[in-house]
């Protein structure tokens, strides 16, 4: 049975302004402490800790803390327990101080130096305090995060990665009475006196708010609203009360109290959330200074969302299925539509604006001509499919869609046996222009998931009559996915009448999500961090540091619109044999831009996604998260391949953190990239290092921390931007 809670702080002693340990010990004084007990306790905190501390402190209620000092007058067991205070004939163990804690403050009871002449430390206690709370928060697993691919949507409708269990803050009696004392504390001597009512927000915390209450003498009413269900429904009592809150990840629940419902935020208190800045009301502890990891824990959008029900929630997650890419993955249309773009048809990454844009790859719509395979299809599909009642023809406001609306125009005209059909741009259509109408043909030559084709269907609804026939024409379709394809299709051919519109495809090549958070946005950040946050390393001198993170700067900015360099300054390449390309560029990979290796190995994960063989599934379930297999990188061993897979990657996808196995080939494979970084197995040496350097990919914590300081060790003898990604890479 404990008898009391440990935990270690370090401090400022406020006069000498040293950093010092110290190991607190609190006692609840529910049952009489014997002296043999008492030191018993103290032995047994001080063999937890690495080192010896310098000073310790014990912390009780003043009745308690008089017998706690009356056993440490026992001459004996005082000097045999400081005694174990010395190593190598010097005493480290400096100092004991007593606190007496009771509803109205804490206060310094007794001091005692080990050694005549030691040094008296003032101690910050409050900060103390706050720190054995922290300690609660990681000892008694009160924060859960998603597994690899998931988020959390809260009762709030938050999503995040993480999930609080305030329940679980305390294990122990003396650790409850702990956490009730703390939140008296936190109030103001005005909100302490004469409590009426508690509204808490789950019962799974009445337990520490009726600690508080009895350490408080009071008999105030606990009332639950039970979470977000009823929290409209109370009103600020004309009675004195206090609202305690269970936990937070956006601070939502109070703000609402305090701004929509007429709380007093000095009488709102939040056990734990995600931060303190920004709260109404206070806040018990905030994990942003608990873990500052947990902050980095970024939502893409992708992820398999865990609702939570209530506060009863735990997770043991399968290791991540790892998919290995290859023939089952090749996109039905790729081929077909990287012959039609040709080497020429990409404007380059990050280039373009919409709608000519898949993801970060730009197409350059003057580049896509109506070949002859597209001619014959385009011929049939106007005589097969199109209504013989169309006789205006709508097209997007771009040079390829009128080309492509000009052809359809001429194509009906024969097929009718009369002059051309009339053509619109979507910018100049109206009640006035479409007032003759009869049928309508829009068409693109290139859709994305089908934002100006939505709004052309929208104003066609306004202009003229449901029951007008209508048909939309595409030449090339590049949605994120096939669902986002479905959707538009949906969209524009169902109407009020039983039939549905027309709606025609060339070519549908899904291309994966269109985060706006991308992989360049991740490195321009890194980029701004680089330049700005001064970074320290014992075993790198401070001007190696220096100049190797302004190194890395500069290479990230100069990629700001392509791939990082190979560490010699050149630009990542490609060899003969890209499993995706089939061919299409044999003999001509001199012309091939980044831009379209990209987008190959885009479309090829976005297939893997959307696959229909549940192994080769890259797809995280409710109950399992998938990954990338290393192997990848070595099937797609040509620098530019492995630079495009982890950049269009979902950092999901490379979230090894869940697999010892996983984690640890990953740490060989990359420890290899780094070793040899200026030989062409490691051209893509800085990808790799920005991808750890930004979260996109992730190991178990031990290795990525093994990996990245060998590799440090080997590189901190001169400048270069590896060192300097590396060292930003250990820092995140």
């Amino acid at each position: 049975m404990d008898k009391s809670f440990f935990f270690n702080a370090k401090s400022i002693c406020q006069q000498t302004k040293f950093a010092i340990d110290v190991a607190c010990m609190f006692f609840d004084g529910r049952r009489e402490i014997s002296s043999v007990e008492f030191f018993s306790e103290l032995q047994t905190a001080l063999k937890s800790n690495d080192t010896v501390p310098d000073c310790m402190v014990v912390i009780a209620s003043p009745e308690v803390i008089v017998s706690l000092q009356q056993h440490w007058g026992s001459t004996s067991l005082q000097a045999t327990f400081v005694a174990r205070g010395v190593r190598n004939q010097v005493q480290y163990l400096k100092a004991f101080h007593f606190y007496a804690w009771d509803a109205e403050q804490i206060v310094e009871h007794y001091t005692q130096v080990t050694t005549p002449g030691a040094p008296q430390f003032t101690l910050n206690i409050t900060d103390i305090l706050n720190q054995g709370l922290t300690d609660l928060v990681a000892r008694n697993d009160v924060i859960q995060v998603a597994p690899a691919g998931h988020v959390f949507k809260h009762p709030s409708g938050t999503i995040n990665k993480i999930f609080i269990q305030a329940r679980e803050l305390a294990k122990s009696e003396p650790q409850l009475c702990f956490i009730g004392r703390l939140i008296v504390a936190r109030l103001g001597n005005d909100v302490r006196s004469d409590l009426s009512m508690v509204f808490i927000d789950t019962m799974s915390i009445y337990h520490y708010v009726h600690e508080a209450l009895r350490f408080l003498g009071s008999s105030a009413r606990i009332l639950s609203f039970h979470s977000y269900d009823d929290v409209k429904k109370i009103v600020p009592p004309s009675e004195p009360y206090l609202v305690v809150i269970s936990a937070s990840t956006s601070g939502g629940m109070a703000r609402q109290l305090h701004e929509s419902q007429g709380f007093d935020e000095r009488r709102l208190v939040t056990l734990v959330d995600m931060s303190s800045q920004g709260r109404s009301g206070s806040v018990l502890v905030a994990l942003d200074q608990v873990d500052k990891q947990l902050k980095k824990l970024t939502v893409n959008g992708a992820e398999t969302e865990i609702e939570l029900v209530g506060e009863h929630f735990s997770s043991k997650a399968k290791p991540p299925r790892a998919v290995t890419l290859g023939l089952p993955h090749a996109p039905k249309d790729l081929k077909a539509a990287l012959k039609y773009f040709d080497a020429t048809g990409f404007s380059g990454i990050n280039a373009g604006e919409q709608p000519s844009r898949t993801r970060v790859v730009s197409l350059t719509p003057p580049a896509i001509q109506v070949d002859d395979s597209f001619d014959n299809w385009l011929n049939a599909e106007i005589r097969w499919s199109v209504s013989a009642s169309i006789d205006f023809i709508v097209h997007t406001n771009d040079a390829s869609s009128l080309a492509l609306a000009n052809r359809a125009s001429a194509i009906l005209a024969d097929a009718k046996g009369h002059g051309p059909v009339p053509i619109l741009s979507s910018a100049d259509i109206s009640q006035e222009t479409l007032a003759l109408a009869k049928g309508i043909l829009v068409v693109t030559a290139l859709a994305g998931d089908g934002g100006q084709l939505r709004e052309i269907s929208r104003d066609l609804r306004e202009y003229v009559a449901p029951l007008l026939p209508r048909h939309f024409l595409i030449g090339t379709g590049l949605p994120q996915s096939e669902e986002a394809w479905e959707r538009l299709k949906q969209f524009l051919e169902r109407n009020t009448s039983h039939r549905r519109y027309g709606f025609s495809a060339r070519l549908v090549l899904p291309t994966g999500p269109d985060n706006p958070d991308n992989a360049w946005r991740a490195l321009h950040g890194l980029a701004s961090k680089a330049e700005v946050d001064p970074l320290e390393a014992d075993s790198v001198k401070p001007e190696v540091v220096t100049q190797s993170l302004r190194s890395a700067a500069d290479a990230l900015q100069a990629a700001s619109n392509g791939f990082l360099a190979k560490p010699d300054g050149t630009e990542l390449s490609l060899s003969e044999g890209f499993l995706f390309f089939d061919g299409v560029y044999q003999d001509r990979l001199a012309e091939v831009p980044p831009a379209a290796v990209f987008m190959a190995m885009s479309c090829a994960l976005q297939a893997a996604r959307e696959c229909k063989t549940p192994g080769n599934q890259l797809k995280p379930s409710g109950y399992e998260s998938v990954v990338i297999s290393p192997e990848c990188f070595l099937r797609f061993n040509d620098n530019i391949l492995q630079a495009c897979l982890l950049r269009a990657t979902l950092p999901s996808e490379l979230d090894y953190s869940a697999s010892p196995h996983l984690s640890k080939l990953m740490k060989e494979f990359l420890g290899k990239i780094f070793d040899r970084y200026t030989h062409a197995y490691g051209a893509a040496a800085l990808e790799f290092a920005a991808a750890l350097a930004t979260g996109h990919l992730r190991l178990k914590q031990s290795d990525q921390e093994e990996l990245i300081d060998k590799a440090i060790e080997q590189l901190r003898d001169a400048p270069s931007p590896l060192l300097g990604l590396l060292l930003l890479a250990r820092e995140a």
